[in-house]
C-alpha cells in the first residue's frame, strides 16, 4: 500500500456528517475488506504518519485545544489529526496554528484508534485476545521488521505560559484564551 492510498482510504471513509467513531467505524470496515496484508501495511503507515507527528508544537497546540494532554491524549490526538485527512495533517505538520482553519473552539480533538488493526482482527478472523494479539504482532514484525520508534522531541517549552502560545499559536490562542488583554489596551 502506497501513503496516497492510505490517504485514500481515510478520505472515502469519512462520513458527510463528521463524526470521529463512525469514521473509524467505516475506515475498519472499509480496511477489512482488503486481504490482511494491507491491513498491517495500512497500520504500519498509520503508525509512520503519527510518528511524523510526535512533534512538541503539536503537542503544544493539542494542549491548547483540549485544555491539557497527557501522553496517551497526545496519541488520540494524532490519530484525530490523521483522520482528518492528508491536507489538515500537511497543513498542521508545516504550522499547528492552521488547525484553526477547521476548529470551532469546541470541538473535540482526540480520537482512540487502531483502524489497521481492528481491520486485520477482522480480515484474518482472528479473535482478539492475549493469542490473537500475538498472531498480529508476529505477522506485523515478519511484514514490517523496521518500525522506527517515536522521533526525539524538540526541547521542551512551557505550554502553560500564555504569552509562549499566543506567540506560537496566535490564531488557536484567540479561539481559546480568547483576545490578548494586553492587545486590547
Amino acid at each position: 500500500m502506497t501513503e496516497d492510498e492510505f490517504w485514500d482510504h481515510i478520505r472515502a471513509s469519512r462520513p458527510r456528517l463528521y463524526d470521529a467513531e463512525d469514521h473509524v467505524e467505516r475506515l475498519t470496515a472499509r480496511l477489512a475488506e482488503l486481504p490482511a496484508e494491507e491491513c498491517l501495511d495500512f497500520q504500519h503507515l498509520w503508525a509512520t504518519v503519527s510518528h511524523r507527528a510526535y512533534r512538541q508544537d503539536l503537542w503544544g497546540a493539542a494542549y491548547l485545544i483540549n485544555g491539557g494532554c497527557s501522553d496517551d491524549g497526545f496519541v488520540y490526538f494524532r490519530d484525530w489529526l490523521i483522520l482528518q485527512g492528508r491536507s489538515v495533517y500537511e497543513a498542521a505538520i508545516a504550522d499547528p496554528d492552521t488547525l484553526a482553519e477547521i476548529l470551532n473552539g469546541e470541538d473535540e480533538v482526540e480520537c482512540e484508534c487502531v483502524p489497521g488493526l481492528s481491520a486485520w482482527f477482522a480480515a484474518t478472523q482472528t479473535v482478539p485476545d492475549d493469542a490473537g494479539y500475538e498472531s498480529y504482532d508476529r505477522a506485523m514484525r515478519f511484514r514490517h521488521p523496521n518500525t522506527p520508534p517515536l522521533p526525539e522531541l524538540a526541547p521542551e517549552w512551557d505550554f502553560d505560559n500564555e504569552a509562549e502560545i499566543r506567540r506560537r499559536f496566535p490564531r488557536l490562542a484567540s479561539m481559546y484564551l480568547g483576545e490578548d488583554e494586553e492587545e486590547d489596551e
